[in-house]
């Protein structure tokens, strides 16, 4: 257990991007830095190697000339030459104008005619014989491997330290930008995929996702990614089905209504009192479609006009009960209300409030079998009311209930009359709570009945959301 609790959060701290960019720029950075350091260091190691062979071979030169110069017999020279070259472990050979050598530490050219090499090795090595013309003139500049040649030791060495840490930047820097395009490679491939699957989705396809399964930011991006087209494509069914649901609910009502003055004015039909109640019932219909329609674009627009006062949450449930008390007869419904005597007013405008009771009480009655119970239930707690819409209908789905207060989303595909409304009653009772800066939620079980929830401010508190 204390082991998974702390390889948790170091897992995390793996997964994520930041750290991993940071370890990534830092592998980089150590990579260049380190290449530069091995390159340099041998660079340093062979040309210090180099310079010092040349300032030895300088060191040779000057001592081997003095004493040729000072018209040294043959054996002394000789002698010389063999002490020197044991001494730098150098194979040194002497010769004059007629390139006729006069002394050799290993005695095997001495008085014939040597070739040198046709290029000199411009970098000293102790491994290639020191060749020496005797007609050099003081001071020495400079020897190399092969031969004596212009300009100094250190000029030499500084010349080869450039070219080596030139040579360590180049190989560096490559090194860096092949690792730097790896990892970037392996960051971007998701964001193309990203990019690659919102294109498509651009061109109205909204049924791609994106399939990263990582952990880090970017698997969090493409869950969010996810999620959003999930949203965009239930936004996208519920935009098509809109115009079919409103053609839907405006069909009917208009059908009946013209087909009823069809029968009028062709003398079939008489005007009783009853067909006028039938034409009437079905304005009504319209009417109260278009209102709902209104009342949604206003608030979910934020222009939702509000009245706040202080409101007796019995008096408004007193109200909307008379509302209702026809359908509650109809199907013989009982209706208890239990609202504590010391609840606080709530700070509200009290048609909306009734409102939004006479809504959920209408959805209630219609999913509550008859002989049913509904209960209204409201308690405070830390300046906030509490109303609670109870019933023993038939209950809602767990699948439907993320979605119930989306305009137009009606749990009976069928869209009948006799099993709801226009599927907008629940919209506008959130937009209204949202607009009092209160919550609504809903709970259910299918088969034991449904209960929404949805909270207000009281009287006494300042409110939750400016007055509109």
């Amino acid at each position: 257990m204390m082991l998974s609790s702390v390889l948790h959060p170091l897992l995390m701290m793996w997964n994520s991007l930041r750290l991993r960019l940071i370890l990534m720029f830092m592998l980089v950075v150590m990579v260049a830095v380190g290449t530069v350091a091995l390159l340099a260091s041998q660079a340093t190691t062979t040309n210090l190697q180099s310079y010092n062979v040349a300032k030895n071979d300088q060191q040779i030169v000057s001592t081997l000339l003095t004493a040729y110069q000072q018209h040294q017999n043959p054996q002394a020279l000789q002698a010389l030459t063999e002490q020197l070259a044991r001494s730098s472990h150098r194979h040194i050979i002497l010769y004059d104008r007629q390139m006729r050598a006069i002394t050799d530490s290993d005695r095997t050219v001495i008085g014939q005619v040597i070739t040198l090499p046709n290029a000199p090795i411009t970098t000293p090595s102790s491994s290639s014989p020191l060749y020496i013309p005797a007609d050099l003139q003081f001071p020495v500049q400079n020897s190399s491997v092969t031969t004596i040649t212009t300009g100094t030791a250190e000029a030499t060495f500084l010349a080869s330290m450039n070219r080596s840490l030139w040579l360590a930047v180049l190989i560096a820097g490559l090194t860096a930008l092949l690792l730097a395009l790896l990892f970037a490679r392996t960051f971007l491939k998701p964001l193309h995929t990203l990019k690659a699957v919102a294109e498509r989705m651009e061109q109205g396809d909204l049924s791609q996702r994106v399939a990263i399964k990582g952990q880090d930011e970017i698997g969090e991006l493409a869950h969010a990614f996810n999620t959003m087209a999930d949203a965009l494509s239930r936004a996208e069914q519920v935009r098509r089905n809109l115009v079919s649901d409103v053609a839907h609910e405006l069909r009917n009502p208009l059908m009946n209504i013209r087909g009823i003055l069809e029968l009028l004015a062709d003398q079939v039909l008489e005007p009783t009192p009853e067909t006028l109640a039938s034409l009437y019932e079905e304005t009504s219909l319209l009417s109260r479609l278009v209102a709902d329609l209104q009342d949604l674009s206003l608030a979910e627009a934020g222009q939702l006009p509000l009245t706040r006062q202080p409101v007796s949450l019995e008096e408004v449930v007193s109200q909307a009960k008379q509302m209702v008390q026809p359908h509650l007869t109809r199907k013989n419904l009982a209706l208890h209300v239990h609202i504590p005597p010391n609840l606080p007013h709530i700070e509200a405008d009290q048609e909306r409030v009734a409102q939004i009771l006479r809504n959920l009480l209408r959805n209630a009655i219609t999913y509550t079998p008859d002989k049913g119970e509904i209960c209204i239930t409201a308690s405070a707690c830390e300046a906030l009311v509490t109303i609670h819409v109870q019933d023993t209908g038939i209950g809602i789905a767990p699948e439907h209930l993320p979605y119930l207060f989306e305009r137009f989303y009606r749990v009976d595909a069928s869209r009948a009359r006799a099993t709801g409304g226009t599927g907008l009653g629940l919209a506008i009772v959130k937009q209204m709570v949202q607009a009092h800066g209160g919550q609504i939620t809903a709970s259910s079980q299918p088969g034991k009945g449904t209960c929404f929830t949805f909270i207000l401010p009281a009287a006494s508190s300042t409110p939750l959301s400016r007055e509109r």
